[in-house]
């Protein structure tokens, strides 16, 4: 059967393909009944067109396939829209501030949420002055790296969380000179009170989740991988046990399945509940996909708490940080995923969780024949021992160049000695791991034109070219490929991630034309998309 004649014609500067080795284009494509039927040059795709087809003349834009986001959280950038947002908050009076303005906004005992503080600016000797600005309510604000969060004593005590209660695994209950939990909670610990916060949910989460669609059409992501939560907990609906974002989402997949191709993971806790109803990933699941199962293995740079073979050297009470996981669990979740066909997402910033994570996977049963590679979430800091090791294995290396330039100064203090390994793009390619880019928002800016300057430059625009580490800099080719091609390599997705013909029509027109692109210097922080196409319908247009 001939393929059918193509009903719009965009003209421009087609990137059909960005491999690592150098980019495919072409003059015009021609679409069709959602996919991609024709490629050439422009004479001949407009011949072999049907009679009066559309036809978009980009003129001098760039026309690339369109960006897959291949780690973000989808519900929880929904929700920072209505939340109280700190990340601006410079230093503890302005979240002091912050903190009082919204509590005086609110209906006494409503639960005051927020997120973005950091490490430097919630001090500890401050926190009886942000316990009397909530009040009596309960309050959680959760820090910029999604890893540690401050409870007012109103929500500790919703919670359950006392004097006496012990650390959970896996977390720490900061406590103050006298042994009394202060509020701060890391790692696991945050779900001691997380799970009873207040959630936007229904009406109100669609709409902040339509305005949230939106605002990816605008950046060109025709694609997402959201990653999912700690653990089972706050599901809603039939898919309850799947987690809150897995369940959230379900229940909106008709909203977000003709805005975005997204794929879906669950948390690690609820595999045996996939593979009771058979799902794997990589199925297609109400209009989506069904994606891998998340597990955290250490926590983050900027709580301290990333999981390092050698000490913090910013701070000698915080030691190595925190390993989540011991070893017999990660191996026993290796063991229920192999046979069941999912694949597994796992969390590992520091170099020690990110040796303990490679070595469950090097030890657990074979993958099965139709089985999608294992990820490997962050990888900030990881050995050249270990940075061999993805190729073999078969682990992906989901990556998010924001991070290098947004925590670069935390790195110098924190990681002295082996700064050279973070953030190892370059060094991770050359050993043949296949490298997968994304965002973390709402941790960081979901635009992606960000992150391939930061993939590039190793900096944020407007800043002064300090060449940090510029050995590990990737060129803009191989950039733009980890985030469009491989994405869908790792999803194994042989009709997305380009714009050959059989491919879905899943592109962006850009502002810019392709050697600005390539180029990839200050002029890349205005980059937007003029027209994003999801399957071959607008799904923004500027």
């Amino acid at each position: 059967m001939s393929a059918p004649l193509a009903s719009l014609v965009l003209r421009g500067q087609v990137v059909l393909s960005a491999l690592p080795r150098g980019l495919e284009t072409a003059e015009a494509i021609g679409i069709a009944d959602g996919r991609v039927v024709s490629a050439g040059h422009d004479r001949e795709v407009l011949e072999g067109a049907a009679p009066g087809a559309a036809v978009i003349d980009a003129r001098d834009a760039a026309i690339v396939p369109g960006i897959h986001d291949f780690h973000l959280h989808l519900v929880g950038m929904a929700r920072a829209r209505r939340a109280l947002a700190l990340d601006q908050a410079g230093d503890y009076q302005a979240v002091l501030a912050a903190v009082s303005h919204r509590a005086a906004q609110l209906p006494p005992g409503e639960w005051l949420t927020g997120r973005g503080w950091s490490q430097t600016n919630l001090d500890p000797g401050g926190l009886p002055s942000l316990e009397a600005a909530v009040g009596e309510r309960p309050a959680f604000l959760v820090s910029h790296d999604g890893h540690s969060a401050w409870a007012s004593a109103a929500a500790r005590g919703q919670a359950g969380v006392l004097a006496g209660t012990p650390d959970p695994s896996g977390g720490r209950l900061e406590r103050d000179a006298s042994g009394q939990p202060n509020g701060i909670l890391r790692e696991s610990a945050t779900e001691l009170v997380g799970r009873i916060a207040g959630r936007l949910r229904g009406e109100g989460l669609a709409a902040a989740i339509e305005e949230t669609l939106a605002e990816l059409g605008k950046f060109g992501i025709t694609g997402a991988t959201d990653a999912g939560d700690y653990d089972d907990a706050n599901g809603v609906g039939e898919l309850a046990v799947f987690g809150d974002s897995f369940s959230s989402i379900a229940d909106l997949s008709e909203r977000i399945a003709r805005r975005l191709r997204l794929t879906l993971d669950i948390p690690s806790d609820a595999i045996t509940a996939a593979a009771e109803r058979g799902w794997r990933t990589g199925v297609p699941f109400a209009g989506m996909r069904f994606g891998w199962a998340k597990a955290y293995a250490d926590g983050a740079l900027g709580s301290r708490t990333a999981a390092l073979f050698a000490p913090y050297s910013c701070d000698e009470a915080v030691g190595t940080g925190i390993l989540r996981l011991p070893p017999e669990r990660l191996d026993a979740i290796v063991g229920a995923a192999r046979p069941a066909g999912i694949g597994l997402a796992i969390h590992a910033i520091g170099d020690r969780a990110a040796a303990a994570v490679l070595d469950a996977l090097e030890a657990g049963p074979p993958r099965r024949g139709d089985a999608v590679s294992d990820r490997l979430e962050h990888a900030q800091l990881v050995r050249p021992a270990d940075r061999a090791r993805f190729a073999p294995l078969g682990v992906t290396a989901s990556m998010q160049p924001i991070h290098a330039p947004a925590d670069r100064e935390a790195v110098e203090r924190c990681w002295a000695g082996r700064t050279g390994h973070a953030f190892a793009w370059r060094s991770l390619a050359a050993a043949g791991a296949l490298l997968a880019f994304g965002s973390d928002a709402p941790v960081e800016t979901v635009n992606p034109w960000l992150g391939l300057f930061a993939a590039v430059r190793r900096r944020f625009p407007g800043e002064p070219d300090r060449r940090w580490h510029l050995e590990q800099a990737l060129d803009s080719v191989a950039a733009l490929s980890a985030y469009t091609r491989a994405p869908a390599v790792a999803i194994g997705a042989a009709d997305e991630g380009h714009l050959r013909p059989g491919a879905h029509a899943d592109l962006a027109v850009l502002s810019v034309d392709l050697p600005t692109l390539l180029a990839a210097d200050e002029r890349l922080a205005a980059a937007h998309a003029d027209l994003t196409l999801v399957g071959g319908g607008e799904t923004h247009r500027s």
